[in-house]
């Protein structure tokens, strides 16, 4: 396999990420995520696509070959299994967890990823929600599209942005977590999170998969 720098890693995985939440991917959404100049990501990806881990389609799509998949899937799984290690057994906190598994992400050798991956117990999901594998399928709306007066279980945080991270664990919606929806009018999402009755910014709501 052709050996890739870490940042063409992350474009991979990238891509693959948006692909999963949008359906596909565009160099505005690179742009954007990476917060660099458009001359950059235009020559990194002509980089990845001689390689032939993309193909850009007609309509200004980005879109990952086989090998480009098969990187951004090992990828995904190492830094998934990473933040499991860092929250469930060094107990770091799950936005920390994150950020340092950017880093881990690419370090793990594959016989010591599996030996994670059994310490941990094949979990099904990171902390946030976001499947490991194709071990579970996750489904939901996003808390601004559900209906009142009904009770939901928190499945994951769609995007895990630091500033998204903090807000979620400000209200206590982390996955797993049982919410009563109150009202869903204006700027906020009233909800019941245990005893306590919170007004959710949109803004933050609209990151929080759930389902009944």
């Amino acid at each position: 396999m052709i050996e890739l720098s870490e940042s063409l890693e992350n474009y991979l995985k990238e891509i693959y990420e948006l692909e999963e939440l949008k359906g596909n991917a565009k160099v505005s959404d690179l742009i954007s995520i990476f917060n660099i100049s458009p001359g950059t990501v235009s020559k990194a990806l002509s980089r990845l696509e001689k390689l032939g881990f993309i193909e850009r389609t007609s309509n200004r799509r980005i879109k990952l070959t086989d090998e480009g998949k098969k990187v951004a899937e090992r990828l995904i799984k190492s830094h998934r299994l990473s933040e499991r290690l860092l929250t469930d057994i060094l107990g770091v906190d799950w936005i920390r967890a994150h950020e340092i598994a950017h880093r881990l992400e690419h370090i793990w050798p594959d016989d010591v990823l599996e030996k994670i991956d059994k310490i941990l117990g094949n979990p099904a999901t990171c902390p946030h929600g976001h499947p490991i594998g194709n071990r579970i399928k996750i489904s939901g709306k996003k808390l601004t599209e559900v209906s009142d007066k009904k009770i939901y279980k928190v499945m994951m945080i769609i995007r895990e942005e630091e500033w998204i991270l903090r807000g979620v664990t400000e209200f206590g919606l982390k996955p797993g977590v049982s919410v009563e929806v109150l009202g869903n009018e204006g700027d906020y999402v009233k909800v019941k999170v245990g005893d306590k009755i919170e007004d959710i910014p949109k803004i933050i709501a609209e990151q929080v998969l759930v389902n009944e």
